[in-house]
This record gives structure tokens, C-alpha cells and sequence, in this order.
């Protein structure tokens, strides 16, 4: 019986060469291609430069809501000068023009209003306050340079502008540069600044500290906590007198900062607050600085504690 086939069976393979013909493959020319109707095509965007919002910072208000001994750049003051520990406002605003002269750089403004909780004493009759202005850049990712200009009204630096008779009322004023740093993600922060004094006092002072942000050293629910340490150093030449030169003081200091998950305080958000606990020790100018001022203003050492607070916009 002969075999039974579902489909038929394809055809012989043919003897002999096998020819090819010519095939093409080039693109159809433009003009066989149908022009899309102008009703119904999307419109496309104008051209232009592409923009984004930025989210960086512009600014910042602080305040110290209170913190035990009146210090200046870790020098502590005696409590003949500053028996109730001292509280103050601060804030800084950087303008829009961040690109001044076509180079990156940026505009800086901010001041600070403080009062000594001792209206019977000296440096706490009267409230201080300060004005500066600064030039600053990026240099590299999370470290900036900024020149800039303050003037402060009393103190520890307008009083003892006036205590010497360099100046009929307490203002200082002082030209300074500042490298910041800070590695948000790695955690290492610091500065370093130097000052020129130009009015009141004159000479040079600077101030150097360097820190450590370790994170999540406590986390409960939806809250947790990191701690911030930090050491800092304050020499000075001639600023506080003629032949007072050497260190101001040395300082480390501890910071606890809250932090809620839920992105509404501390960390990256807009509101924060951190208690703080700092040691410091006077350095080689505390007995140069005691005869310029005739009288025991700086302490050997201090324990001092705060608390500050502020928002971020």
C-alpha cells in the first residue's frame, strides 16, 4: 500500500548551479516617504537651554538658645565677665547670583545678635552683634573657600577694643578667609579660618577644627540619633595685644543630633536641633591676655554645654 501524506511533498531539489537575482537594499528616497499631517503631528519644543530646580540650600537660621560660659573661638571667659552663660541668633542667606564674574562664585550674607546673661558685668552690659560678607566658591565637591568681611559690636573682641583705647566704641572689624568641608556621606567635616583684624584689634588670628559624623548610634521606631565629635585649635598673633601670641585655646567637643525617619527633623531635613557638651583648655596667651586686660578674663578650663536649633532653606 503506498505511503499516505498529510501535506504534499515539497518539490525536487533541482540539478545543475543555482542563480541568484539582484536585490536591493537601499532606504526608499525621502520623497516616497508620506509627509505626517500638520493637524494631528505633535508639536515639538522650542529650542532652548534645559532648566532644573535646585535643591541646595540657600540659607539658614539658627539659634542658640543657650549655652553655659560666653567663649570666643573655644577661649573661655571667666565668670567675673560671664556669670550666666550667653544666648544669640544667627542666620546667612547666599544670593541668587551664583555664578558672579562668570567664575562660580557666590555671594554670602549674615550676622549674628547675642546677649551675656550678666547686665551687672562689662562684656554683658550691652547686647553684641556682628554683620559679615564673603565671596565664596566651590573648589571641589564638599569643600568651599570664601573671603569675606565682619564687624563686630561688643564681646570679648569690642570690649577689650575699647578696655585698651583703641577705639572710642566697641567695634571691631576684620578681613578672614575659610576653607569648609563637608562629606555628607562619609561623615568627615571641618574648617580652617584665618583673620586679619583691621579696625580695633589688629593682628591675626585662626581657628582649625576637624570632625567626625558617626550615624545611627542609637535607632528606636522611627527615630534615631548621630553623634558629631570634633577638635579644634585657636592660635592667635598680635591680635589681643602687641606681644600676645601663641594659643588661644584647645578645644573637643561632642554633639548629639536627632533625627526623625520620617524625614521631618535632623539629617537632610529642614529642621534640626542638637545638645552639645564641650571641653576646652586656655592656651599659652591666657596669662598674656590676663595682663592686657589687667584682670583674670580667661579661664583655664571650661565645661560647657548647649543647645541650638534652626531650619534650613
Amino acid at each position: 500500500m503506498p505511503a499516505v501524506y498529510a501535506v504534499a511533498p515539497p518539490p525536487p531539489i533541482p540539478d545543475g548551479p543555482v542563480t541568484y537575482s539582484s536585490v536591493s537594499y537601499d532606504a526608499p528616497a525621502a520623497t516616497d516617504i508620506p509627509a505626517p499631517d500638520a493637524a494631528t503631528a505633535p508639536a515639538l519644543p522650542a529650542a532652548g537651554p534645559i532648566t532644573a530646580a535646585s535643591s541646595e540650600q540657600r540659607g539658614y537660621v539658627e539659634l542658640n538658645a543657650y549655652t553655659s560660659n560666653y567663649q570666643v573661638r573655644g577661649m573661655g571667659v571667666t565668670n567675673s565677665y560671664s556669670d550666666h552663660g550667653w544666648s544669640s541668633i544667627r542666620g546667612s542667606y547666599t544670593l541668587r547670583n551664583r555664578n558672579l564674574f562668570n567664575r562660580g562664585i557666590y555671594q554670602r550674607i549674615g550676622g549674628e545678635l547675642g546677649i551675656i546673661w550678666d547686665a551687672a558685668n562689662y562684656l554683658g552690659d550691652t547686647p553684641m552683634w556682628n554683620l559679615h560678607y564673603g565671596l565664596g566658591k566651590e573648589l571641589f565637591p564638599n569643600l568651599k573657600a570664601e573671603l569675606g568681611y565682619t564687624m563686630h559690636r561688643g564681646g570679648l573682641e569690642g570690649g577689650l577694643a575699647k578696655w585698651q583705647g583703641h577705639v572710642p566704641h566697641r567695634f571691631t572689624q576684620d578681613l578672614n578667609f575659610t576653607l569648609t568641608f563637608n562629606d555628607h556621606q562619609r561623615g568627615f567635616f571641618g574648617h580652617a579660618l584665618m583673620g586679619v583684624g583691621i579696625y580695633g584689634l589688629t593682628g591675626t588670628f585662626f581657628d582649625f577644627e576637624a570632625g567626625y559624623r558617626l550615624t545611627d548610634i542609637l535607632s528606636r521606631g522611627n527615630y534615631g540619633f548621630d553623634l558629631e565629635v570634633s577638635g579644634g585649635i585657636a592660635p592667635s598673633l598680635g591680635y589681643w595685644g602687641g606681644h600676645v601670641e601663641g594659643i588661644d585655646a584647645y578645644r573637643i567637643k561632642a554633639a548629639v543630633a536627632p533625627y526623625s525617619k520620617l524625614g521631618k527633623f535632623g539629617r537632610d531635613a529642614k529642621l534640626y536641633i542638637k545638645p552639645w557638651i564641650q571641653f576646652s583648655w586656655a592656651g599659652s596667651n591666657k596669662s598674656k591676655i590676663r595682663r592686657a586686660m589687667h584682670s583674670g578674663a580667661i579661664d583655664d578650663f571650661q565645661t560647657t554645654v548647649g543647645v541650638e536649633g534652626g531650619f534650613t532653606f
